[in-house]
């Protein structure tokens, strides 16, 4: 499940990527490609639901986690762990090439 979180929950998802990483999708609702993007996230993360979590942010409504995260293409999509950024996916973002990295680092 794609969970939506905001700049007031994100801490949430840094103290859950410490025990799993988290998927962080920033998109906005006028993005046609994150738009389609969306429910393919969803699926993985429900296919994976002991591996890892995922979380979508809108970057109209949240600007200030998109700039903190230097998301300047959408859709981009963060790898956290431990609470930190390793990984990031922007633009033609294909959720097998995210998953064969997410399994493989």
């Amino acid at each position: 499940m794609l969970f939506h979180t905001s700049q007031k929950y994100f801490f949430e998802v840094l103290e859950i990527s410490q025990e799993m990483p988290a998927l962080v999708d920033f998109y906005a609702p006028w993005c046609a490609p994150c738009r389609a993007l969306e429910p393919e996230l969803d699926q993985f993360s429900e296919e994976y639901p002991e591996q890892i979590t995922a979380y979508s942010v809108n970057t109209d409504t949240d600007p200030d986690l998109a700039q903190k995260y230097d998301v300047k293409n959408l859709p981009c999509v963060l790898l956290f762990r431990n609470g930190k950024p390793v990984k990031r996916w922007e633009k033609n973002i294909s959720v097998q090439e995210i998953e064969q990295e997410i399994f493989h680092l």
